[in-house]
């Protein structure tokens, strides 16, 4: 499988726009699996019992293999697709964007539907907050207590996260994620900077987060 980097939504986000009197009400959740979607689509209904409909669609997988879309009686094509469309032209993966409709009275015509869908998606995934998953060598670091503030600075500048501090042992041991194709350099750069000998093992290779502003 290949490592290449993608993106998330890191946290549930919403967005409610008014149209010809009905309300939409745009949802996003990070979702890893096909139960989850269905775990928060069940919590929506819950919710919001009196909605007319709950149009929805999601993607899962790091290679973006895993896809569906429910129009919830809406015209077919009205807004299970525009949604997926807007999920699509965020680039992002494992996620779910449920569009809550609260009828109003007045029909909008499908053009209209669709568009008013398709823009309260992306009104709510613009709102989210999101992570780049990285490929990365997690490795454990163990150091003298005078290079303890050199090698925070160093991962503070590279950004490179910290996943865990220990100061149990006669070495504190600060555990960080380092991207793959950055490691050797990343590793050679911080023992330069060292005034003590540091003990830098790899312990494994994951997907770990990094901030996404895109």
């Amino acid at each position: 499988m290949s490592n290449t980097p993608y993106i998330v939504v890191a946290d549930t986000a919403m967005a409610e726009t008014t149209v010809n009197k009905s309300r939409f009400i745009g949802v996003t959740f990070p979702v890893n699996t096909i139960d989850q979607v269905k775990e928060a689509i069940g919590s929506l209904r819950k919710s919001n019992k009196d909605a007319k409909h709950i149009a929805y669609a999601y993607l899962l997988g790091q290679d973006f293999s895993v896809a569906r879309n429910s129009d919830d009686g809406e015209p077919a094509g009205s807004a299970g697709a525009p949604i997926y469309q807007a999920i699509k032209e965020k680039k992002l993966t494992n996620v779910l964007v449920a569009v809550v409709r609260y009828f109003g009275g007045v029909e909008l015509g499908k053009g209209k539907l669709t568009r008013t869908y398709y823009s309260a998606a992306l009104n709510a995934l613009n709102g989210a907050r999101k992570n780049k998953m990285v490929f990365c060598n997690i490795f454990d670091m163990k150091i003298a207590y005078s290079d303890y503030g050199i090698l925070g600075k160093v991962l503070t500048e590279k950004g490179f996260p910290i996943i865990e501090k220990n100061y149990d042992e006669s070495m504190p041991l600060i555990r960080c994620a380092i991207p793959v194709d950055a490691s050797d350099k990343a590793i050679q750069d911080i023992r330069s900077k060292m005034k003590d000998s540091a003990q830098m093992i790899k312990v494994s290779s994951m997907y770990y987060r990094f901030p996404y502003n895109g």
